[in-house]
């Protein structure tokens, strides 16, 4: 079937600092995709491109219409909630723009690396903050997504984590964070029963984001019966995106075993 690819930017915020770019393809059927908003990781310091534009195509080519968001970060100043508005801006104008991306409306997934990943996860466990939906005007349900894919992910603000993302996530120094920040920020401890489904995976040799994050939060949604895969993956380091050749930034990016979270990842999207 013959198609096209729709890629245009949208800007999110007042500043232009944060901005939605879409794949968007079209076949002959008319046939409704599935939808996935994929947010790169950077430390809350920047958005790393190699897990962008590659993570999109490679949704693309497995029947999705996906969206990268490029949110703002510490570097610029830019703490929370700014993060969260983006990632929520960007949800509400995909499902508010359902017929014209030719997406199945109730089938959005979010999609995080690292910090971006503990931004998909804020999302999917922050959606009914009041806080945010009062700032917004908008009903929880409208910003919830419909699962989440956390990839190798920071999850919590208690140590061993990476201290680096929390500093530029809020502003100030790890070891000053307080009690109730560390509640607040640690996606283990947002859970509940109407969190979405979520596919998570690491590696056992990730020595940049500990893989104790995950195993929390895997632990949490198992005790609540929220459908979730994890996927520990014996090799390799921090960063490896899609793990192969196509996104590699050094060699030992390239890790065939964990280069499988992808299609893993599609298989448990679909069940749901």
């Amino acid at each position: 079937m013959g198609g096209i690819m729709i890629n245009e930017r949208i800007i999110l915020s007042d500043d232009g600092r944060a901005s939605l770019d879409t794949y968007v393809s079209f076949n002959t059927s008319g046939t409704l995709r599935r939808a996935v908003l994929i947010c790169p990781g950077g430390g809350y310091h920047g958005v790393s491109p190699r897990e962008a534009e590659p993570i999109a195509l490679a949704f693309a080519a497995k029947g999705y219409n996906a969206f990268v968001l490029w949110y703002r970060v510490g570097q610029e100043g830019d703490v929370y909630p700014r993060q969260l508005i983006d990632a929520s801006r960007a949800i509400l104008h995909i499902r508010e723009n359902a017929e014209k991306y030719g997406i199945i409306k109730d089938k959005v997934a979010v999609l995080g690396f690292s910090a971006g990943g503990h931004l998909a996860g804020s999302l999917a466990t922050m959606y009914d903050d009041p806080e945010l939906t009062e700032l917004l005007g908008v009903s929880p349900s409208e910003i919830r997504p419909d699962a989440a894919v956390l990839c190798y992910p920071v999850i919590t603000a208690y140590e061993p984590t990476h201290k680096g993302s929390f500093k530029n996530l809020l502003g100030k120094e790890f070891e000053d964070l307080t009690d109730e920040e560390r509640e607040k920020f640690s996606i283990e401890k947002r859970v509940n029963l109407n969190t979405p489904p979520m596919f998570i995976w690491h590696t056992a040799k990730d020595k940049g984001v500990p893989l104790v994050g995950s195993l929390a939060l895997t632990r949490r949604l198992f005790e609540l019966d929220i459908p979730v895969s994890t996927r520990i993956y014996p090799y390799g380091g921090h960063g490896l995106a899609l793990g192969n050749e196509d996104t590699a930034g050094a060699p030992s990016h390239i890790q065939p075993i964990a280069a499988k979270w992808i299609d893993e990842a599609v298989e448990f999207l679909a069940t749901l």
